[in-house]
Order: C-alpha cells, then sequence, then structure tokens
C-alpha cells in the first residue's frame, strides 16, 4: 500500500509527521519548506538515513568552516574545484583528495550537517510538507540514533529557550 503524506506544518507539527512515517516503515523522501528553505529527509525503512538542504547555512563546506575543520581559503578553494568537475565530484571528496581533512573528520562533519538539518526542521511551525516513496540514488546513509538525536534536539530546544 502506497503511503500518501502531504500537508501543512501549521495544522501537523514536524514531529508528529516523522512519528507517522516511523509508525508505517516508510521509506522515501519527505521534503518540508520551499525555494531556498526546502529541506529533506531521507527516511529507510522508518529510520531517518541522511538529509540534505537548499539553505547555504546548512551547506557542508560552511559547517567545515564554522566548526574549524577547514579554512574558508579551503573552502573556496574546494568549490571552485567542484566547480571545474561541473558538479561532478563531491565536495566532501574533494576536501579529502586535496587533504583539508581525514576521511573521518569528513564523516563527521555529514553527520553534524545532517543532525543540524533534522534540528532546524524541528522548528518549522510553518510551511509544506510531501513524501514521496522514492529515495535518490547518491544518499549516503548514515547510521542515525533517532533516540539520541531527539534528546539532542529536545536539549538544544531548551538551551536557546534559556
Amino acid at each position: 500500500m502506497a503511503l500518501s503524506l502531504s500537508g501543512n506544518l501549521i495544522e501537523t507539527p514536524f514531529s508528529d509527521v516523522i512519528a507517522v512515517l516511523r509508525q508505517q516503515k516508510a521509506t522515501g523522501t519527505l521534503t518540508c519548506g520551499t525555494g531556498t528553505n526546502e529541506k529533506s529527509l531521507y527516511v529507510k525503512n522508518g529510520h531517518i538515513i541522511f538529509a540534505t538542504s537548499k539553505d547555504e547555512r546548512d551547506r557542508l563546506g560552511e559547517i567545515m568552516v564554522k566548526i574549524g575543520k577547514i579554512t574558508r581559503g579551503q573552502l573556496d578553494r574546494a568549490l571552485k574545484l567542484h566547480e571545474n568537475s561541473a558538479g561532478l565530484k563531491k565536495i566532501g571528496a574533494i576536501f579529502v583528495e586535496n587533504g583539508f581533512v581525514s576521511p573521518k573528520d569528513l564523516f563527521n562533519g555529514l553527520k553534524m550537517q545532517v543532525h543540524a538539518i533534522i534540528y532546524s526542521l524541528f522548528l518549522l511551525t510553518e510551511g509544506l510538507y510531501t513524501f514521496e516513496e522514492r529515495l535518490p540514488a547518491n544518499v549516503i546513509p548514515l547510521q542515525i540514533n533517532m533516540e539520541e538525536l531527539l534528546r539532542e534536539v529536545i536539549q538544544q530546544m531548551k538551551q536557546a529557550m534559556q
């Protein structure tokens, strides 16, 4: 049976949408927001495996600069190399190939990026969402512990309120 899920976050909070996907053991892509604020969550058998965002602040390079793993100059150089490859080479691969970060640092940066995107989705109180029962071929599945992630989200929300 196909899972049809779409609506407005004003009427159905993001946490409720995630609960339905988890309960139904859904596999596919949940997209929230529109335009430059569009974020996507990739779910397999009810578990979040990855997330992406069109928001510039959520880009992997920006996060790697923010946490001090690469410099702004290294990011600029990597973006130029990415552009020269016509976008065929992933930015993370460029970071590692050029010795800017280790594979372990890249993996940790990816996890941090995904966690930050998911956290921002929990903060959304309005906007449209749709779920499609398909996953893009290029999704890199990460092992994301939902209980741990929810604890982090709740902790961050408490800190933001103080």
